[in-house]
Parts: C-alpha cells; sequence; structure tokens
C-alpha cells in the first residue's frame, strides 16, 4: 500500500496568513507530490487557560495568544486557488462552535470551488474557554456534535431538507451548491476517544485518532470495527489517517494496521527545509 502523505503547516508568531508565503508553500506541496495540506482551527487564543491541552504531556499547546491562526476554510480556499491536485484538507474545525446551516453551505462552496478536493476534518475541541466565548455549552459539544453531523448530512442530501431536533430546527429548506459528491463532502473525525470511535463509524469517510501511538491505534481500530459491524457498515469504507510515525518500525506497525495516510508538520517560511523534510521522511521513515 503506497502512503498517503499530508502536510500541515506549523504556525508561530505573525505571517501564517502571509499570502505569498501560503501561495509559494501549497505550490511546492503539490510539487513534491505530497497529497493533502491540513489547516487547524482555533477561533481565539486565551491569555490564559485552565483547560488543559491532551496531545502534550505539560497539558499546554506551543501556539500562544499572538501566533497567527487562520481561519482554516478562508485560508484552504485561497490554497485551492493556487493549486490543481492537492486535497484540502481541515484538522480540526471545532464543529459545535459553527452552527450546521451555515457550515454546510461553507464547506459545499469550498468544495465546488476547488473542484472536490476538501475533506472536513471535525472534532469536539478541548478549550473550554473557547467555547465560553462563543456562548455555546461546553459539556453539551458531543452531542451537539452529533446533531450537527445529522443536520449537514440532511441539507447536503435532501432537496427540500427538514431537520428538527435539540438544538437545530429547519424545514423545506434547500443549500446550495450542493457538494460535488452525491454522499456529500467527505467527513473525517477526529479524536481518540470510544465517541469518536463511535462518531467515525457512524458519520466519517476518514478517522484521525489524534495523539496515540501504534498500540492505542490499534484498540480503537478494534473498536471502530466492532461499531462498524453494529451498524452493517463495512469498516474498510473508513480511511485511517495518523500522526506521523517516528521511525521506519513505527511506519511498518501502521501500515500493517491498514493506515492509509501520514501527516507532517513544516515550515512554510523555510522552503529549502520544507523539500528536505518531506524527501527525508520519505526515504528514511516511508521507505519510499
Amino acid at each position: 500500500m503506497g502512503w498517503k502523505l499530508g502536510v500541515l503547516p506549523m504556525l508561530g508568531g505573525p505571517g501564517a496568513a502571509e499570502p505569498g508565503v501560503t501561495a509559494a508553500f501549497v505550490r511546492q506541496l503539490e510539487s513534491l507530490g505530497c497529497e493533502s495540506v491540513w489547516a487547524v482551527e482555533h477561533l481565539l487564543m486565551p491569555d490564559a487557560y485552565h483547560s488543559s491541552y491532551p496531545y502534550d504531556a505539560s497539558g499546554r499547546m506551543s501556539l500562544l495568544p499572538g501566533d497567527d491562526i487562520p481561519d482554516p476554510l478562508h485560508w484552504l480556499t485561497f490554497a485551492a486557488a493556487h493549486t490543481s491536485r492537492l486535497v484540502l484538507g481541515t484538522a480540526m474545525l471545532i464543529l459545535p462552535l459553527h452552527h450546521p446551516v451555515a457550515l454546510a453551505k461553507r464547506l459545499a462552496t469550498l468544495d465546488v470551488l476547488s473542484g472536490g478536493r476538501l475533506i472536513a476534518g471535525v472534532g469536539v475541541g478541548w478549550l473550554r474557554e473557547e467555547y465560553d466565548a462563543v456562548g455555546v455549552p461546553f459539556s453539551d459539544r458531543g452531542r451537539r456534535a452529533d446533531e450537527y453531523l445529522d443536520a449537514l448530512r440532511t441539507l447536503w442530501s435532501d432537496a427540500p431538507a427538514t431537520h428538527h431536533g435539540a438544538t437545530v430546527h429547519f424545514d423545506a429548506v434547500h443549500s446550495a451548491p450542493r457538494p460535488t459528491r452525491p454522499s456529500g463532502v467527505p467527513i473525517m473525525i477526529g479524536g481518540h476517544s470510544r465517541a469518536a470511535v463511535r462518531r467515525a463509524a457512524r458519520y466519517g469517510t476518514d478517522f484521525y485518532p489524534l495523539g496515540v501511538d501504534a498500540a492505542g491505534l490499534a484498540e480503537l481500530l478494534t473498536l471502530l470495527r466492532a461499531e462498524c459491524a453494529a451498524l452493517g457498515r463495512d469498516p474498510t469504507e473508513v480511511a485511517v489517517t495518523s500522526r506521523a510515525p517516528a521511525t521506519r518500525a513505527e511506519a511498518d506497525a501502521l501500515r500493517e494496521l491498514g493506515v492509509a495516510r501520514v501527516v507532517i508538520r513544516a515550515d512554510p517560511r523555510d522552503p529549502e527545509r520544507v523539500a528536505a523534510t518531506v524527501n527525508r521522511y520519505r526515504q528514511e521513515i516511508l521507505g519510499e
């Protein structure tokens, strides 16, 4: 199985939304044969936060209040205009912070303008202070995410579309343009909880279990197969993305688990290092 290699741009300080740097970066990724580019989301960064970042033992993330964190869908629309083949992904949209009626339109528009290159990666997030700023209950984020996914699917598949749920209501409405695929924009579910596994089995075309090693991933994929079986779904319909393995042995273990894509980080402001990082990673880790 050949690897799909995705790249997530490193953020830090001002300049992550600088147009010249961004355009050159995504064109370079495409010329290097990378499969995809991924954009993160945080609506805001508090000066201080009590929430614990789950992907570092310190509980703190590397992003700082002064760092530019561009809106991922606007950033990817700009990237789409400067590329023709690169898959455009979000990793991850914090789904409960976006009303699904507005989000359905935004995602479908980007999907159409890019020629069907969008993967909408979604998660529920971890930063309570971000939820507080938007006025969305943090404790309710899982239930909202499920309902919002139902609403997105309905808006993309039904015409007219009707949904009456706990937090979202619309009746006999039309949302256009429609995504390029009849099934809608591909949905990647991010997370490593049992709820994320269940969500991936029910809604996902892709699953990105963040923050786990090969052993942890194996456990999650066992759960995913069970959840898919309960739904009567073939688990191979859910493509698995992994964080970048650090060694050839780890890459081999991920390959055995059926991982389709790995995502590495690269600094858009240093084109020479981008090329060196991508080429070295392919040769030394992926064995290509």
